[in-house]
């Protein structure tokens, strides 16, 4: 009954629009008999599978830092960053300003992992090699390119340990919604007066050629994943000024440099077992997988010589028909069942991304690469949806709709066999007015999530797309 109401919506306005176009034909009918619209719905299966790739290359406006255990091996992320030049500063009485300390400052606004775990943090300063601004950078670049790790360069006077979830400074007692926890990391008086004599502030380039930058990674504990925000070094210092007679008065001053969107900064991630991961997962039929940072992904493949096919056993010769896909739906079901009283703590941190980008696999490298946008017609844009039942059960889906995808592949005069896509998590900003809101940016997610998904052989429930189509007699 409810195909039946479905295939009288469609014919409908079709039927309309099919008598303009023959009304504007001289000696055509405006009448159209009942074959010269054919509506149809079919369901078509796909084939799924793992996929992978080594790394990512982004422009991280957020970072992870620490390490920890997941059902899909241990990620290590640590961070190597630049720090803006204050272009033009001076250091007020540069002849009797000294330097009294430097410190680092780490803002987090949460973890992946055990937030009562103690996890150790170290600094080093970048002395071979400063990033590029230009430089495309994976995330699992090689690290002895830019850093040594000699111990002249371990700057931190300690390992800080830390408790993600338990920050200690007073500041934590304050009611104000927009605190950050933030880590403070004494860095050694040796590097301290060797930065405050770098005192060439006359361009970002003569900078860096001075000062590298930092190397920021744990030490410590395997339990936790900081989520970073900010990150900012200040310097402490005090001088001397005239003030009468002949004497002088002690000021103290404080100078922070950032690490800010004028300079570059990498998320470095490392996952030695990613290939056992993969080998591992791949056995796995009914379900498939999608990790991040980790790289790995679910590719999907649609056999479009089966639909073109299909649509001529059921609609009729495409050069006889004019093709419509009006509706074309896939959708993912999710399988989010994490654990809360599970003994194993991982078991609570696994969760699905938000956003699922379906991508064209020959778009994917582009398309992050040159920030584009999702379209219609490349890259569908799905958001994590919960649905709850009569009996309240939670099920969790992305949903696609692939009619403009696929009527234009179908109208295409260079028809492929098959289509390959890519499952990406993404993070999704927008720009909200006061009637609507607005894609900005789509980026691959840099933080901790792991999506599983009934894959294309499910025994119970295969992914499948639903369509349907029309066709519409083009002469007469």
């Amino acid at each position: 009954m409810k195909l039946y109401k479905l295939i009288i919506c469609l014919v409908i306005p079709f039927a309309l629009l099919g008598c303009q176009d023959d009304a504007m034909n001289a000696g055509s009918s405006t009448l159209l008999e009942s074959d010269d619209i054919q509506v149809k719905a079919d369901t078509f299966s796909l084939a799924s599978a793992l996929d992978s790739c080594v790394a990512l290359t982004l422009t991280p406006d957020s970072f992870l830092l620490g390490e920890c255990d997941t059902h899909f091996g241990t990620i290590h992320a640590d961070i190597l960053t630049q720090l803006a030049c204050p272009e033009g500063f001076e250091y007020p009485y540069p002849e009797t300003a000294e330097v009294d300390s430097v410190y680092l400052y780490i803002h987090y606004n949460s973890w992946y992992g055990d937030g009562k775990a103690p996890l150790g943090i170290t600094v080093y300063e970048m002395d071979r090699s400063s990033l590029s601004e230009t430089g495309i950078y994976p995330s699992n670049l090689r690290l002895e390119d830019y850093c040594s790790l000699a111990d002249s360069t371990h700057i931190a006077t300690a390992s800080r340990i830390i408790i993600p979830s338990e920050p200690t400074d007073s500041v934590y007692q304050s009611s104000s919604d927009t605190y950050q926890p933030f880590i403070r990391i004494k860095l050694t008086d040796e590097f301290a007066k060797r930065f405050f004599a770098k005192q060439d502030f006359s361009s970002q380039e003569a900078f860096n050629e001075a000062f590298k930058g930092l190397y920021i990674t744990s030490d410590f504990g395997g339990s936790n994943v900081l989520y970073v925000t900010n990150i900012s070094m200040s310097v402490y210092y005090h001088f001397s000024r005239p003030i009468s007679n002949g004497r002088d008065t002690i000021l103290h001053d404080t100078k922070s440099f950032y690490a800010n969107s004028e300079v570059r900064q990498v998320n470095r991630y490392i996952y030695p077992e990613r290939q056992e991961v993969l080998t591992l997962y791949a056995q796995h039929t009914d379900t498939n997988y999608i990790v991040s940072p980790a790289n790995i992904y679910t590719q999907l493949s649609l056999r479009l010589d089966s639909i073109y096919q299909r649509i001529e056993q059921q609609v009729g010769d495409t050069n006889n028909y004019r093709i419509y896909v009006n509706q074309a739906l896939l959708t993912l079901d999710v399988l989010y069942d994490f654990d809360l009283n599970s003994e194993r703590p991982r078991d609570r941190w696994d969760v699905p991304a938000s956003n699922m980008l379906l991508i064209k696999a020959s778009h994917f490298n582009d398309f992050f690469a040159q920030n584009k946008l999702p379209s219609d017609t490349a890259a569908i844009l799905a958001a994590l949806t919960a649905t709850t039942d009569s009996l309240d059960n939670v099920s969790y889906t992305y949903t696609y709709d692939l009619s403009e995808l696929l009527t234009q592949q179908l109208r295409s005069n260079q028809q492929v066999e098959e289509l390959r896509f890519m499952l990406v998590p993404v993070a999704v900003a927008t720009a909200n007015s006061s009637s609507s809101s607005t894609i900005t940016s789509v980026k691959q997610l840099q933080t901790i999530s792991a999506t599983r998904i009934r894959s294309a052989q499910n025994a119970l429930q295969p992914i499948r797309l639903e369509m349907v189509y029309s066709g519409f007699h083009r002469t007469r």
